[in-house]
């Protein structure tokens, strides 16, 4: 084995398992550091937007691709308000908000109509049909950013539901069926916690309430056409009890 002819290339060998272990590291590494980056950035962006809407003591992290929200909040109002601002970040897709609520008490917005002259709908029946009547949620192409004409809708139906009180609405998300369907279940359900989510800002209780992503998998019309696909995705205001 001192031979030289078979210590050279022997070495050589060596090196050669050395210098790729090495790359692999390397690069392995930068992966690792390019997604940690990412995160971080992301993280960053969150906590930027909660000071900004006045939640600066917000505890913003990453964990596992969410966004993870943790501290106290005085009202559901106020959880819900922080839920939201950290779903408009850009390259937020989903959000674990697990604030603890330490006020208990849900505060009216003073832009809310209250609705004190308007008696209790007892009937599941024609509080459905308020419901059904006040339009179409509709939302940014492909997020679920509400738009100008969606934030009215769900302002009616906060009128409706405060003037409702004690019952319980599920809010279902559907979607049509372009793209893939875990893509278009977690579009879906993430529409319809925004529409939760803009209700309890707007004075509804948010224990009332239920969001449920249906994705692509309840279509109203067929999904050919520009127009059917239109219908499929909406948001739907079930009376639960």
């Amino acid at each position: 084995m001192t031979d030289p002819r078979f210590l050279i290339p022997l070495a050589l060998f060596l090196l050669a398992i050395f210098v790729i272990t090495l790359a692999w590291r390397s690069n392995s590494v930068g992966s690792d550091e390019t997604a940690a980056s990412t995160g971080d950035a992301l993280v960053d962006d969150v906590r930027a937007a909660e000071a900004r809407a006045g939640f600066g003591n917000v505890v913003v992290r990453e964990e596992g691709g969410l966004i993870v929200l943790e501290g106290q909040a005085q009202t559901s109002t106020d959880a819900a308000a922080i839920g939201a601002v950290a779903r408009s970040v850009e390259g937020v897709s989903s959000v674990d908000n697990r604030l603890v609520i330490v006020g208990g008490a849900i505060e009216l917005p003073s832009t809310t109509i209250a609705a004190t002259a308007a008696p209790a709908d007892t009937g599941a029946s024609p509080l459905a049909s308020q419901l059904a009547d006040v339009g179409r949620v509709t939302f940014e192409s492909g997020s679920a950013s509400l738009t100008a004409e969606g934030l009215k809708t769900v302002d009616a139906a906060a009128r409706i539901l405060v003037a409702n009180p004690g019952v319980r609405i599920e809010i279902h998300g559907h979607t049509d069926a372009s793209g893939d369907t875990i893509s278009n279940e977690a579009l879906s359900q993430s529409r319809a916690e925004a529409v939760l989510d803009a209700l309890v800002i707007r004075g509804v209780d948010g224990q009332r309430l239920t969001a449920i992503g249906f994705g692509e998998s309840q279509p109203v019309a067929p999904n050919i056409t520009d127009d059917g696909r239109a219908e499929n995705r909406r948001i739907e205001f079930i009376v639960a009890s």
